[in-house]
């Protein structure tokens, strides 16, 4: 049993590194999902953008078991205990799921990179390229808390988004009485729409959700307002 297990892991993980070169033979002119933005700096710290890989997985197990106090309350609620969400093999599942949809142009799966270690993740999903439109989530280390990580990792995607994907709006739904969250969306531009009623099912039960915004021309403005501090 145990060495049909070790197999089945090796398989999968060689048709997830693989898929890239089997996309290119299939559709020679697609593009190439392997996404990298920046490097930018904020505070002393290095911060890209960049695709998730499969190696992430200890630092991503780590942080997310660590700060489960801070992240839990506003995630997907699931019947699944904190710990077996945060194995080796659902974080296979979410790399193979985010590709699949990034494949379709569905979402951009990305991970938070500072100082050449993966510190959050920052998601692009529900994109619709005929609407232009698309809604961001993100989660960073609790240790860079007040450090403008999350800010400059959001301003290096609002410029991709914005810009490359050229989408006309991108927004956050933040659950009500997340405060770091709700602070993040006012400072990188976006302007509260209006309160959501039981938008998501998080932390375990339905909850409201205040729905922030931003548009193509809020950030054109954000950019020429605050050139220092956007990622161009």
């Amino acid at each position: 049993m145990k060495r049909l297990q070790a197999f089945v892991m090796l398989t999968t993980a060689a048709r997830l590194y693989t898929r890239p070169l089997r996309h290119r033979l299939r559709f020679p002119h697609g593009r190439s999902f392997d996404v990298r933005l920046g490097p930018v700096e904020s505070a002393g710290h290095t911060v890209v953008l960049r695709s998730p890989r499969l190696s992430d997985w200890p630092q991503w197990q780590s942080i997310r078991l660590r700060d489960q106090r801070f992240i839990e309350p506003f995630w997907a609620s699931s019947p699944r205990p904190w710990a077996e969400r945060h194995t080796e093999s659902a974080w296979l599942d979410e790399i193979l799921n985010a590709r699949r949809d990034a494949r379709s142009g569905r979402a951009l799966p990305l991970v938070v990179e500072v100082d050449g270690v993966l510190a959050g993740q920052l998601n692009m999903e529900r994109i619709d390229r005929w609407a232009r439109f698309g809604e961001i989530g993100i989660w960073i280390d609790s240790t860079l808390a007040g450090k403008g990580v999350s800010l400059a990792a959001a301003d290096l995607l609002a410029e991709y988004a914005f810009g490359t994907l050229g989408l006309c709006r991108v927004t956050a739904p933040v659950s009500v009485g997340n405060i770091p969250a709700a602070r993040l969306a006012e400072e990188g531009g976006m302007r509260r729409e209006g309160t959501m009623t039981s938008y998501l099912d998080v932390g375990g039960r339905r909850k409201d959700h205040d729905l922030w915004a931003i548009t193509a021309e809020m950030w054109a403005a954000r950019k020429d307002q605050c050139p220092d501090r956007v990622a161009r």
